[in-house]
């Protein structure tokens, strides 16, 4: 076997042309639209990246503001049930102190006619008192009526201090004396006498008739009345009955 040298270097020109046509024509082409395809993956993972970037910010921003507006939420339900809370105790308290006061004054208001009612017994006892008194002293003699209350003036009179037994004393024509009947000449004399032993400047009074007293002698002035009869006696005890004993 003959080699065959221009065969050979036919060949290799061929080569050296096929691959100079292949690298012209076709490997420069492929290796640009390779790298254009790089440069255009490249951009598109860098397109996303920025947006999963900005996705992830926004759903950062997005939870941000949940959980923000989950809070607020929160604060203004926290807000609304202390309101409530505290509107519950003002009403609770405002129903307790109510009720307190009612009771308080359901309390006062029993005691109130308790009270009263105590108080009218007294008095229809005090009057009934009086009615039978009266008719004691109707069937009793009339001199009985008056009978003891002379001294008791005479009394009465000798309680009070010097200023003021010198200024009835010195009430000339304004002293009188108011009896349950008229009296008799002795009777008259006897509370003269009662009178000047305490007031000796006194004159002798005029007589007033009040069936009233019931019985006894009541002196009366221009400042006051001397009181000396059955009739203010009883309305004393009802009034101390009315006051639990207290005059």
């Amino acid at each position: 076997m003959q080699f065959d040298w221009w065969t050979f270097a036919f060949q290799v020109v061929n080569v050296v042309i096929l691959i100079w046509l292949l690298s012209h024509f076709m490997f420069r082409p492929v290796a640009k639209i390779i790298a254009d395809r790089r440069a255009d993956t490249s951009r598109a993972l860098e397109a996303a990246e920025v947006a999963k970037r900005k996705a992830d910010e926004a759903e950062a921003a997005a939870r941000a503001e949940k959980e923000k507006n989950a809070a607020e939420r929160l604060t203004i339900i926290e807000a609304a049930r202390e309101e409530a809370e505290g509107q519950k105790n003002a009403i609770l308290e405002d129903a307790r102190k109510e009720a307190v006061e009612t009771l308080r004054k359901a309390k006062a208001d029993a005691a109130q006619a308790a009270e009263e009612e105590r108080k009218a017994r007294v008095r229809k006892a005090a009057d009934l008192a009086v009615v039978i008194a009266r008719r004691l002293l109707g069937n009793l003699p009339e001199d009985g009526r008056i009978a003891g209350y002379p001294k008791r003036l005479q009394a009465a009179l000798a309680s009070l201090d010097a200023e003021q037994r010198e200024a009835l004393g010195a009430e000339t024509g304004a002293l009188r004396l108011r009896a349950p009947r008229p009296l008799t000449k002795a009777e008259l004399a006897a509370a003269g006498k009662a009178i000047r032993a305490a007031l000796p400047e006194a004159p002798e009074p005029e007589v007033d008739v009040d069936d009233t007293l019931i019985a006894g002698l009541e002196l009366t002035s221009r400042h006051g009345v001397i009181h000396n009869s059955l009739n203010y006696d009883l309305g004393r005890i009802t009034e101390a009955l009315e006051n639990d004993g207290e005059v």
